[in-house]
């Protein structure tokens, strides 16, 4: 069976282990980063502004948890990027009204013909790309930003393992800070993270078609399958 490391965070590491085994993957539990939470003094201005916001922008399962972390988000709409994000908008008592799978810039297509003039909440990560925030501008919303949460990159454990996924650039700077990926079969969750792996001069052998660890744990089931020798 193929060992697959699981980069993710101890908090959400189990789960996503979970998905692995169901596509016949071993995963063995590697964090490769270290989650905080944002200053509360942001967090209760991004809960406050949400409140009467047109739109909240989630694009992590961690910003809802960060920014509440008791639940209780009001009852406005919510665009969310990828399943993970939907599921937590929903534990935390949140109306999702719009959903992509494909990234972010096509959660933005379809808010486009309803941004004018329109106040958007967007509780994000420290090294976020600003790029969200100025094509909400750019649709003429009024953008409400602010830091959830961030993460640290961490080294690895040394376990064997013959594969290893990751879900994040963090993830991924942790990783090369203490092992290296020579000889191992790698898989990026999306463009962003497998843009990082060819910074790092290791391009990703697995790219998942849309950024869930479903589609990822398909896709490098499916590639060891067709590397095991018949």
């Amino acid at each position: 069976m193929i060992r697959v490391a699981v980069t993710t965070a101890h908090d959400a590491s189990e789960r996503v282990a979970a998905v692995f085994r169901t596509y016949g993957l071993s995963p063995v539990v590697l964090p490769c980063i270290q989650p905080f939470s944002g200053e509360e003094e942001v967090l209760l201005r991004l809960r406050r502004a949400a409140s009467s916001a047109h739109w909240v922008l989630i694009t992590s399962a961690r910003a809802v948890v960060a920014t509440w972390p008791q639940g209780g988000m009001p009852a406005v709409p919510v665009a969310a990027v990828g399943e993970a994000s939907a599921r937590a908008v929903h534990g935390a008592g949140g109306r999702v009204a719009l959903w992509g799978g494909s990234g972010v810039e096509d959660v933005l297509a379809l808010m486009s013909p309803d941004l004018d003039g329109r106040q958007v909440v967007f509780p994000h990560a420290r090294d976020a790309d600003r790029g969200t925030v100025d094509r909400l501008e750019r649709l003429g919303a009024r953008v409400v930003a602010g830091v959830a949460y961030g993460v640290v990159p961490i080294a690895p454990g040394p376990d064997p393992v013959d594969a290893v996924a990751f879900g994040s650039p963090s993830a991924v700077e942790g990783w090369v800070s203490g092992r290296t990926l020579d000889g191992l079969s790698v898989g990026a969750v999306g463009p962003t993270t497998a843009a990082a792996l060819r910074a790092h001069g290791c391009p990703p052998d697995v790219v998942a078609d849309r950024p869930e660890f479903g589609r990822l744990a398909a896709a490098m089931a499916q590639r060891a399958g067709e590397r095991i020798p018949s």
